[in-house]
């Protein structure tokens, strides 16, 4: 039996090393972030493709694919892509809670590492898919498909509203303080925002497609909902005090008065565009020591790093505009992000507990039974496998902005940070949505009428 643990041992340490198990996500991430910074996508499509195939990590390709297919304007793929996603989603949801494969998964990750465990997404993610997806619907000229995916990311954040993760009391309080203090910048850009699950860009676009639906009121909800995450956005606040007045209930909104604001002229058209600004973070990994009576434990725990970057705002010109326009926050992916891992610190450090203690048993028996050699043996593979979960969906946008101004009807051209133009047929009376994704010094720009 021991000579049998020993040459699976020796397999596995040979073989996993090489997997995903033990190589952070974030350096094959890497070459997806190169390829949008390039412009040249097509071979990192094709390297998701392949990951797209795997257990571990397939949803997670998918995700990637997605995005990559959507900047490469290959909107009937990426749509493909995101609709396998969400299903792979749906059945995780649906998946019951102690399937075998579940079990499986959840017991090798407490002698490997949770790269074991397919990867599930976070609800912000999820709340993306939706709406990348009512993009590509919107790019295809299905408009009202698009509004579906924007009522299931409004569910989706209205439901994850009412599970915020609670108190947990099963470790102390000690435990707790000695992370939080080693981990101060993730608790610093998590506390930029209330909840990971509450994204202003989804709710804006939701509101948008009403609007040009001229379904005012429902327009309006989703716009306050929007401005309720970032008050200080003008561009917000300018349609929601707008469409107060239009709707005579500017009574409800005393505190926006003195906000002035632009409806459209009979000759002109609304010009809405939504700008993406770099990558979300990637987590890092920190290895920290945890006391137990027994011994002292370290464990990889993933954190982010970095301090808060400051968003870039666009500058757009044109002649009709008197001065130029920057564009102005929605969404703080950084902050989402490192709030979701904030979320779920708590399972992570009893998951990470419960590893360390089953290795750590799994050597002694192994020195006690086996002589030294294969304690050993055991000792390299635990520090081998220690590795921290780093995934996560690394070519969402770091940040998107919102900028809304008004153009007479007629071929217009406007100029974005003093590099980038962009040719757009303006309607009178039509709602024109921009959507530009900067990445380095490379831009991808698309524009639809709504």
């Amino acid at each position: 039996m021991i000579a049998r643990l020993a040459l699976g041992l020796s397999f596995f340490i040979l073989t996993a090393c090489s997997s995903s198990v033990f190589m952070p996500y974030p350096i094959r991430a890497a070459q997806y972030q190169q390829a949008i910074n390039t412009g040249v996508l097509q071979p990192a499509i094709n390297e998701t493709q392949k990951q797209s195939k795997s257990s571990r990590d397939g949803l997670l390709a998918l995700l990637e694919q997605g995005r990559l297919q959507q900047l490469q304007q290959n909107y009937s793929a990426s749509q493909q892509s995101f609709a396998l996603a969400l299903n792979k989603l749906n059945d995780i949801d649906n998946r019951a809670l102690l399937s075998v494969t579940h079990t499986a998964n959840q017991g090798g990750s407490l002698v490997a590492n949770d790269n074991v465990i397919p990867y599930q997404s976070y609800a912000y993610e999820r709340i993306f898919v939706h709406h990348y997806q009512a993009l590509n619907y919107i790019a295809l000229n299905k408009l009202e498909d698009a509004q579906v995916e924007m009522r299931r990311a409004q569910f989706l954040q209205d439901q994850a509203q009412q599970q915020e993760p609670t108190d947990n009391n099963s470790l102390s309080q000690e435990a707790l303080s000695e992370y939080q203090q080693r981990l101060s910048n993730t608790e610093k850009l998590a506390q930029r925002v209330n909840s990971s699950r509450q994204n202003a860009a989804p709710l804006y676009l939701a509101g948008l497609l009403y609007e040009a639906n001229r379904k005012f009121d429902d327009a309006l909800i989703d716009y306050k909902r929007a401005l309720s995450l970032v008050p200080t956005n003008q561009f917000l606040q300018e349609d929601v005090i707008r469409l107060a007045r239009q709707l005579n209930r500017k009574d409800e909104f005393k505190n926006l008065a003195n906000v002035a604001t632009k409806p459209a002229k009979n000759n002109e058209g609304t010009i809405v565009i939504f700008y993406e600004e770099d990558f979300a973070p990637a987590k890092e990994e920190l290895f920290l020591p945890f006391p137990w009576p027994e011994a002292w434990y370290t464990v990889a725990f993933p954190y982010y790093g970095d301090s808060w970057h400051s968003p870039q705002p666009l500058t757009i010109q044109h002649t009709f505009l008197k001065d130029s326009l920057s564009s102005q926050v929605l969404t703080d992916t950084q902050a989402l992000a490192a709030r979701a891992l904030k979320d779920n610190y708590v399972s992570l450090l009893i998951r990470q507990t419960l590893r360390s203690q089953t290795k750590h048993k799994l050597q002694q028996q192994a020195q006690d039974q086996g002589g030294a050699v294969l304690g050993l043996l055991v000792g390299a593979y635990n520090f081998l496998s220690e590795n921290a979960d780093l995934r996560s969906w690394l070519t969402l946008p770091r940040f998107v902005h919102l900028a809304r101004f008004n153009l007479p009807e007629g071929e217009q051209t406007l100029k974005l940070n003093n590099q980038q133009t962009v040719k757009l047929k303006v309607n009178s009376q039509q709602i024109h949505l921009v959507y530009v994704v900067k990445a380095n010094n490379q831009y991808y720009v698309a524009n639809w009428p709504l």
